[in-house]
């Protein structure tokens, strides 16, 4: 992986983080000062709750104590208080949203009670703050590989962006929930920084790690991903400018936006799929010097997986054993070399070596004529992406020295 771009993901999360936390801080001291614009972060499109800037300070902070990967223990602690705190303000909320009065009624209630019902916290708003609270809470959880975390934010996230839409195209039936009041725009802005803090902090793990591979998936995901969401955004958005300004009718709409997508996409393919060839030919490059060097390094080479089969050989290794290639592949090397009584000491060694444990050993293995030949052997673990998928088996022959030290006096 890309770990120069995993530690600019941290970094920009960490950012998103402190932005939230101090926006949040604006908002509530716009309540204590009778600042109105302080209170709408100067949108000017409804005033940012007092409960909900203080779920949102708590989660931003709690991200702050979480995101950096060496965080010590009580710093976990505390950023994980702090979540379920606004957890537990967030459900209440929810709970208490069709009765007159609830949690996100009592700060700052003489400043509130005259803007009421448009400055209660909408329920779209307690919703994905309940969904961003679980997501820092489960931030470090991991199940077979997988990232609870990142699943609650991917189910939260297009209602996030359902809502930046319609405030983006005007269009007020997508800014709210029925005849609840609609979401503040600083609010939908603030929860979708997290939501992408959340992903953004954890890039290398679960359902992420493609944007960070250094192989043709990862290129692909960063150069297309990101496009597929901002063009049509961007198009559609300068299509109904136009539209709404009487520079074009509706067709001719239709139509510079078809136009402006397929040329977009038509370039961005075509840069990615060059991108990926050079990354492909990158690779087949680095596998033909890979083979060239097993196949001439004088110590016999043999690779097997997880069943102990053989996959690849060099000719040291046929000349070793006196075994040719084709009676090799697919084997399992251990009843084809291994002396008839060795104790299990064959097959323990590559056990250890499918364990992820590199062993050095001198041994005796058996060649194809049954004659008994000393090697020192090298048992090397073979993985990828942290998984366990075979192991390398290094041979040299000590014969000649064994018998050279068995004649000095």
């Amino acid at each position: 992986m890309h770990l120069s771009i995993v530690r600019a993901c941290r970094i920009a999360a960490f950012v998103l983080s402190a932005a939230v936390a101090l926006s949040a801080l604006v908002v509530l001291a716009g309540w204590a000062l009778s600042r109105p614009a302080l209170t709408m972060l100067g949108a000017g499109s409804g005033h940012v709750n007092p409960l909900t800037a203080i779920c949102l300070l708590l989660i931003g902070v709690a991200l702050m104590f979480l995101l950096p990967s060496t965080h010590g223990p009580s710093e976990g602690v505390i950023g994980r208080v702090f979540a379920a705190i606004a957890l537990g303000l967030s459900i209440a909320t929810l709970a208490t949203l069709r009765l007159p009065g609830g949690p996100d009624t009592l700060l700052f209630h003489a400043a509130l009670q005259p803007t009421l019902p448009t400055s209660r916290m909408a329920p779209t708003t307690a919703l994905l703050l309940v969904a961003n609270a679980i997501a820092v809470l489960l931030l470090d959880v991991d199940i077979r590989g997988r990232r609870p975390a990142q699943f609650v934010i991917l189910l939260s996230l297009p209602i996030t962006f359902v809502v930046q839409v319609g405030y983006l195209f005007r269009i007020t039936e997508l800014e709210g929930w029925g005849a609840y009041i609609p979401m503040a725009r600083p609010t939908i802005a603030s929860l979708a920084l997290l939501q992408i803090a959340v992903l953004a902090g954890r890039m290398e793990y679960g359902v992420t790690r493609i944007f960070v591979a250094q192989g043709a998936g990862g290129v692909t995901a960063r150069r297309l991903f990101p496009a597929v969401i901002v063009a049509p955004v961007l198009i559609g958005y300068l299509r109904l400018v136009g539209q709404r300004r009487g520079a074009y009718g509706p067709e001719f709409g239709v139509v510079l936006f078809t136009l402006a997508m397929v040329a977009i996409f038509s370039v961005l393919v075509w840069t990615t799929a060059w991108r990926v060839h050079r990354v492909d030919a990158e690779r087949v490059e680095t596998d033909v010097r890979l083979q060239t060097l097993i196949r001439n390094v004088p110590l016999g080479i043999v690779v097997l997986d997880l069943e102990g089969r053989v996959q690849l050989c060099n000719d040291a290794f046929v000349e070793l054993f006196h075994y040719p290639v084709h009676e090799l592949i697919g084997r399992r090397v251990d009843e084809l070399i291994a002396p008839a009584e060795d104790g299990g000491e064959t097959a323990s060694l590559t056990r250890r070596g499918f364990a992820g444990e590199s062993v050095r050993r001198t041994t005796v293995r058996r060649r194809r004529d049954g004659t008994l030949i000393d090697v020192e052997l090298y048992v090397v673990p073979l993985a990828m992406q942290g998984r366990a998928i075979g192991t390398y088996g290094v041979y040299r022959d000590i014969s000649e020295w064994r018998k050279a030290r068995a004649h000095v006096p």
